[in-house]
């Protein structure tokens, strides 16, 4: 039987629950940690690999699709978090066991580092080699606020996006749900790329900062997200979940 910790909380929750563990046994989850440092590394390798040419759009893209394979390949087997802040979300959401997140973090944090090693691997001693390919690149014409507050509202609308896949109500709406996740990407590394450079993700900062030693405002690319996972959720839960909605339903359109 799972444990479950009641949280004292607004009636608006009607007292729901908090998964602490589960019954996964210890191969199940390796197989979880794989999961996530594999889907991690198809992120940061595809992603990063599209960083070289430069171009905003070709990078935005590559991002957006390299969570579509991620999410195509690694779904079905952990839920394809991919992202430290999404597992935030989905633990303060109530729906993901506790014991697992730092499970999943380890694991995107491995699976950053070795996507954007092979990225080096490729292009070490190359012409494609760049100093700093792939790592944060903080607009200096921003203050180190402003910089929060991008990655903030840019995770923040992310973190939604995958509050709403999660919800019940949308179960049957879950068709070609890989590129639907990977535009919602696309479209906020488009949006949000030129400020902070739309990260949304503390593994992926990670990976290339700790392999190119590139530090510069680094703290911001993980308070912002995981603040936003843990406010965004929270906000989700409270006003927008069939629990705080009293398990009513409303018609899609008029």
């Amino acid at each position: 039987m799972c444990v479950l910790l009641y949280i004292k909380h607004s009636k608006s929750f009607s007292g729901r629950l908090v998964q602490l563990h589960d019954e996964m046994s210890v191969v199940e989850r390796i197989i979880m940690f794989l999961s996530e440092l594999g889907g991690t590394a198809c992120l940061v390798f595809v992603g990063c690999l599209g960083c070289i040419s430069g171009n905003a759009t070709v990078i935005s893209f590559g991002f957006g699709f390299a969570i579509m394979m991620g999410v195509q390949i690694f779904g079905h087997i952990s839920g394809a978090h991919i992202n430290p802040a999404v597992t935030v979300a989905a633990a303060t959401l109530g729906s993901f066991p506790l014991i697992n997140v730092p499970i999943y973090i380890f694991g995107q944090l491995m699976g950053a580092i070795t996507g954007f090693g092979l990225v080096k691997l490729l292009i070490h001693n190359s012409i494609l080699s760049i100093a700093g390919l792939c790592s944060p690149g903080p607009t200096q014409h921003l203050t180190a606020f402003q910089l929060f507050l991008s990655e903030f509202i840019l995770t923040l609308l992310l973190v939604w996006v995958c509050c709403a896949v999660w919800d019940s109500r949308n179960a049957t709406k879950h068709d070609s749900l890989p590129l639907r996740l990977g535009l919602a990407v696309t479209g906020l590394a488009m949006a949000g790329g030129g400020l902070s450079g739309a990260n949304m993700n503390p593994a992926r900062s990670f990976g290339p900062a700790l392999l190119n030693n590139t530090w510069d405002r680094h703290w911001v690319y993980w308070l912002g997200p995981l603040l936003a996972g843990f406010i965004g959720a929270l906000i989700y839960r409270i006003i927008f979940s069939k629990d705080a909605k009293k398990n009513e339903t409303y018609p899609e359109g008029t």
